[in-house]
């Protein structure tokens, strides 16, 4: 069991970034991170206890949303998997328990994160739950009961449930070694390319774009390569003749609408926000999910830049914009990128060398 346990949470850990910066501030007591949230969830329902496993080492995480009580504490965390499997965590690390699991999802949850953008949920129970773009507002809903009314038990100790979910994470992070990366990439300038006859071909426009890169907005966001990618997606389409997209013709406005719906990092998936802000501004963008090199080269042949997230290690994620790929004839595809450091598309990264690909998105617009 335990090396059936650690096997699936590594091989989802791979798949997101383990940072307690994207969850809120106020927390009860002996409060979970982000990597305890994805151990308790994981382990449970990949466990023996359940009736049938619903995560496996396919499983990808589609996201984690904090749940409050209406005093303003994170009593809990929504996780969801993808192809299926949920799970409610209580955020207590001294009892890192499942409050409620299974496939699919919560539909109650669902509904109000597809209703609200970035909203504030009330969690009392599986059944009693309420949410609304405004704390305040909710936080003078009336409700006789919380999380803690109905099942005291969360607040307690469980020794031995919290023992062996702290041995699972000491394995992980023990497996990663060194868990933040080493910072580089793999990126690499156009001068610095191998020799040797290729095939290649890069998206139009993608030369004459006035690309966004991350310095630019150090001042007024953190951990932005999200933002920045959703921005640079915004002016790519802007220089193709969707000039609505860049606000005042400024890459900064562009930039402060986008990290409005972006908010910083670390960002999982950017491409229901860049649809969002697409939406905003008068356009419908599309997007779909690709994993392979020949949807590169094919996505490249439709003028479709990719949105590739990038793993350095555990703790180390970066989004870049794919606009071109080159083949070497002997060997080693290549992805041509704006990597949203340089304001150049004159840079390459060799699949899954430096860094690991861990997800890609094409998109066009209508």
């Amino acid at each position: 069991m335990f090396k059936k346990a650690i096997s699936t949470i590594i091989c989802i850990t791979m798949l997101f970034s383990i940072s307690t910066t994207a969850f809120a501030t106020e927390t009860v007591t002996n409060e979970m991170d982000t990597l305890d949230v994805l151990i308790a969830a994981g382990t449970y329902l990949n466990s023996e206890s359940t009736t049938e496993a619903c995560i496996s080492e396919n499983t990808y995480l589609n996201g984690i949303v904090p749940l409050f009580n209406s005093a303003g504490e994170t009593v809990a965390y929504y996780v969801t998997f993808s192809p299926t499997g949920y799970a409610v965590v209580n955020n207590n690390i001294d009892n890192p328990t499942v409050i409620e699991f299974g496939e699919g999802n919560n539909q109650i949850i669902e509904e109000i994160l597809n209703e609200v953008s970035s909203p504030y949920i009330i969690y009392n129970n599986p059944i009693d739950i309420y949410g609304g773009s405004s704390k305040s507002l909710l936080q003078q809903k009336p409700s006789s009961k919380d999380l803690f009314d109905y099942y005291p038990d969360l607040k307690e100790n469980n020794s031995v449930l919290a023992n062996q979910h702290d041995e699972y994470k000491q394995s992980l992070l023990q497996y990663y070694g060194m868990m933040r990366g080493d910072g580089d990439y793999g990126f690499i300038d156009l001068a610095d390319m191998p020799s040797g006859s290729y095939t290649s071909d890069t998206i139009l426009s993608a030369t004459s774009t006035d690309w966004a890169i991350m310095d630019e907005f150090d001042d007024i966001a953190n951990n932005h390569c999200g933002a920045t990618a959703v921005t640079n997606l915004a002016l790519y389409f802007a220089q193709r003749g969707k000039t609505n997209l860049k606000i005042n013709n400024s890459k900064l406005d562009t930039f402060k609408a986008v990290h409005k719906i972006v908010d910083d990092g670390p960002v999982m998936t950017i491409a229901g926000k860049a649809k969002e802000y697409f939406k905003n501004r008068g356009y419908t963008l599309n997007y779909s999910s690709i994993s392979h090199f020949d949807e590169i080269k094919t996505a490249t042949t439709n003028n479709r830049p990719c949105g590739v997230l990038l793993a350095d290690g555990l703790f180390s994620w970066h989004w870049i914009l794919s606009v071109g790929w080159r083949q070497y004839s002997n060997g080693g595809n290549y992805m041509r990128i704006m990597d949203g450091w340089y304001d150049t598309v004159n840079r390459y990264y060799k699949l899954n060398t430096g860094s690991t690909w861990i997800s890609a998105t094409e998109y066009w617009v209508n």
